[in-house]
């Protein structure tokens, strides 16, 4: 089990992938049959959606997170030129398929789904957004990962079953992690004083995942800062790891990140630069009315 601050309850993460791994369409784009787009109260910050075998859902998103799922960007920095709106307002967008592209869909892995749904989604942002863009590399800040000069401190796991059916890499990482659990009955979003209390004491164990998520999992933590994460380790299959960790401005007297990397799971995060494939933003703007 992992509890960390991307597995909240009742949230359904449309999480990316890790640096450099933007989409390159090479065939027609695929786009959805019906699509809605809404602008929705700014106010409300907790965003919440999902894709079906049917279906694209985000509700209260940003433009700069359905840029995140449809491009696969894992870090702010590879998004440029964006305007500030697409940060500030907030929308509800859903689009539909039909139940011929439903059909054609389900012939396809999981992994060319996705695929085709993040390709239905930069049709979306095209054609009700007005996007154009084109990708540029750029040297940006990144960390390494290594294996520290005392060893790896995790266990190479092979009497477990895989907690991701297919432990290869895929295309897009986050697409095969396990969902969160569904909230419990009468669970509610932490206020803002109960959400400091979490961060104070957080864990991370990942048996039976492949190592390549655990890096995604290290990668998406605030104390990187958005820094893109190369793993240099050459480590690959499953290992068991498990890590304990406290936010660096809380009151815990726990570890903080990056000593907790390095004494518990036995790595190393280097502060380097390394080129980034980025999303280049040449123009967007407010939607279209349904």
């Amino acid at each position: 089990m992992i509890l960390t601050r991307l597995l909240l309850p009742g949230i359904l993460l449309l999480c990316s992938t890790a640096p450099a791994q933007l989409l390159h369409p090479a065939s027609p784009m695929p786009s959805f049959d019906v699509v809605s787009v809404r602008p929705t109260d700014p106010n409300q910050e907790l965003s919440n959606g999902g894709v079906s075998p049917d279906s694209y859902r985000a509700e209260r998103t940003t433009i700069d997170q359905v840029l995140a799922y449809a491009f696969g960007l894992g870090y702010d920095k590879e998004l440029v030129n964006a305007p500030s709106w697409t940060a500030n307002e907030h929308f509800d967008i859903q689009g539909k398929l039909d139940d011929h592209q439903v059909a054609a869909l389900h012939q396809l892995s999981r992994d060319d789904r996705e695929q085709q749904m993040r390709l239905m989604v930069q049709s979306l942002l095209a054609e009700r957004f007005h996007l154009t863009y084109h990708l540029e590399t750029h040297v940006l800040p990144v960390y390494l990962l290594e294996v520290a000069k005392g060893g790896l401190k995790c266990s190479r796991d092979i009497t477990s079953k895989p907690a991701i059916a297919d432990p290869s890499r895929p295309r897009f990482r986050w697409s095969t992690a396990p969902a969160p659990p569904p909230p419990p009955p009468g669970w509610h979003p932490p206020s803002p004083s109960e959400q400091k209390t979490l961060m104070q004491s957080l864990h991370l164990r990942t048996k039976g995942w492949p190592f390549w998520l655990t890096v995604t999992m290290l990668s998406h933590q605030p104390e990187l800062q958005g820094r893109p994460v190369i793993d240099k380790t050459g480590l690959e299959g499953a290992y068991d790891c498990e890590m304990n960790w406290s936010q660096a401005n809380s009151d815990s007297t726990g570890q903080f990140f990056f000593t907790a990397v390095h004494d518990q799971l036995g790595l190393t995060l280097h502060p380097s630069k390394g080129p980034v494939e980025v999303l280049v933003i040449d123009s967007i703007s407010r939607p279209s009315e349904n």
